[in-house]
């Protein structure tokens, strides 16, 4: 990024205020990535930006960049996601997930295809969805595009389509190519409804949960999709 003046496109990720009154927000932007952006005396009130500074803003952001540093200037709010904010779990749970983006987006790094799939997720988090099964479609969304979700359709010994999934530390296996006894057991029902959940566009995904029961152990197999994020990216 060059010195001069810009305006990005993002989301806060993370709100710090400093000892000298300086308020630092860790900003994902669209074409450039997560980086750090300074407000000087934004604390202090020497420049006042309201409640545009929380985590969860979505918005155009004027900014100067210096050699050293990028300065905010203005926030134009676009979406405040007020419905998360207000919600003491919901907000939980997208805290959780914006600490997952700044722990393991790489600084300055485009990645427009995360940045979309997060917020897909928040939309779907404001309504009345199990929150567990929002987080598998961001997770499994997030981790497929990069390589790292397991694929659930394949056998990924024989390539032969799976009925019962057997999940063994990054891969599934069918019943026939099962290495050991110590594989989490996906039954054909769940494994139809983990596809579908991450599988459907969003308004898709709306409509059809209205009409099913939800059955699978969405906290556990998201425990593994973590598992495999961490160990993966370590």
């Amino acid at each position: 990024m060059r010195q001069g003046f810009y305006k990005l496109t993002g989301v806060v990720l993370k709100r710090h205020e400093t000892n000298e009154g300086d308020i630092r927000l860790y900003n994902l932007f669209r074409d450039y990535g997560p980086q750090w952006i300074l407000a000087p005396g934004a604390a202090r009130g020497r420049r006042r930006f309201g409640g545009a500074t929380e985590p969860l803003i979505w918005g155009h952001f004027g900014c100067y960049k210096s050699p050293k540093q990028l300065y905010l200037r203005d926030i134009e709010v676009k979406e405040d996601h007020w419905k998360i904010r207000s919600n003491p779990d919901k907000l939980e749970k997208a805290m959780v997930w914006t600490n997952l983006l700044t722990k393991y987006l790489l600084p300055l790094q485009p990645c427009n295809e995360v940045m979309a799939i997060f917020y897909d997720s928040l939309c779907l988090l404001e309504r009345d969805i199990d929150e567990s099964m929002i987080e598998w479609r961001f997770l499994y969304r997030w981790m497929k595009r990069w390589g790292l979700a397991p694929e659930l359709v394949r056998c990924a010994s024989c390539g032969k389509e799976v009925t019962t999934a057997y999940w063994d530390e990054d891969v599934v296996f069918c019943e026939e190519c099962r290495s050991n006894t110590d594989e989490l057991i996906i039954p054909k029902e769940e494994l139809r409804e983990m596809v579908f959940a991450f599988a459907l566009p969003r308004e898709s995904l709306v409509r059809w949960i209205q009409r099913v029961k939800l059955r699978a152990n969405y906290v556990v197999y998201n425990r593994k999709l973590r598992d495999i994020l961490r160990l993966s990216l370590a």
